[in-house]
C-alpha cells in the first residue's frame, strides 16, 4: 500500500481535544475510494463521501456503507516537538456474520475504556497486547503475523521504463533542452538522475514505431 499527500505540510492549531486536527486538514469535501482486485473481469470499486476527514472514522464509514461490514477502526499518532513521529499505529476490528449480540456488547464496553492507540504504543504495548486489550473477554486466536516495512518499490529500472514510455521525441527534447533528467519518486522522494548519454541510450532502445511510447 502506498499513498502520498498532495500537501504534506499543513499548519493548523490543535483541535478541541488538544490533538492534531487531521479532520481539519483533510476536510470533508471529498470521497474515500477503494479499488479491490478480486480476480473478476473488472475490479470492485467502492466509494463513500468523507464524513469527518478523520481517517479512522472515514474507513469505518466505508466498510459500513460500501461493504455492509460492521467495523471499528482506531488510529493514532503522537508527534514530537520537532515534528518527528513518537508513536503511531492502529487497529481494525470487523464482525463475522455469525457474531452474536454478546460479542458486540463486549467490544463496545472494551472500546469505551480503551486508551488512545498512540498512547498504548508509546507505553510499549505490542500489537498482540493491543489486540488482547481490544478483544478482552473474547479469547482471540492469533492466526498469522506480518511485519510491515516502510519502504518503496521504486527502482532505477522502473524509472527507466517510465522514461522509455514517453517516446523518442520527448526524450530528444529532454536531451536538447535539459541536457539530462531528474525523476523524483512521488512516494519516497528518491531522485534518479540521468545524463544525456543515458537518455540517448534509452531513446535508442525504443523501436522506431514507438514514438508515443504506447505501442
Amino acid at each position: 500500500v502506498k499513498c502520498s499527500p498532495q500537501n504534506p505540510v499543513v499548519e493548523l492549531p490543535l483541535n478541541a481535544k488538544g490533538k492534531l486536527d487531521v479532520g481539519g486538514a483533510v476536510g470533508k469535501d471529498g470521497a474515500l475510494s477503494v479499488i479491490r482486485e478480486l480476480g473478476l473481469k473488472e475490479p470492485y470499486i467502492g466509494q463513500v463521501p468523507l464524513v469527518s476527514g478523520e481517517i479512522a472514522e472515514d474507513v469505518t464509514e466505508y466498510y459500513a456503507v460500501s461493504e455492509q461490514t460492521p467495523t471499528v477502526c482506531g488510529l493514532g499518532v503522537l508527534v514530537n516537538p520537532d515534528l518527528t513521529v513518537l508513536a503511531a499505529g492502529g487497529f481494525i476490528v470487523q464482525l463475522l456474520p455469525y457474531a452474536d449480540g454478546a460479542v458486540i456488547d463486549t467490544l463496545e464496553a472494551n472500546l469505551r475504556t480503551l486508551p488512545p492507540v498512540s498512547s498504548m504504543i508509546r507505553d510499549g504495548m505490542t500489537p498482540e497486547e493491543i489486540v488482547n486489550r481490544v478483544m478482552e473477554g473474547l479469547v482471540p486466536n492469533i492466526l498469522d503475523e506480518y511485519h510491515p516495512e516502510y519502504r518503496c518499490n521504486c527502482s532505477r529500472e522502473r524509472t527507466e521504463a517510465v522514461l522509455r514510455s514517453l517516446g523518442r521525441k520527448e526524450l530528444d527534447a529532454m536531451i536538447a533542452e535539459d541536457h539530462g533528467a531528474e525523476v523524483c519518486c512521488h512516494f519516497c522522494n528518491k531522485t534518479y538522475a540521468f545524463t544525456e548519454a543515458e537518455l540517448a541510450a534509452l531513446r535508442d532502445s525504443i523501436p522506431e514505431n514507438g514514438e508515443d511510447g504506447g505501442e
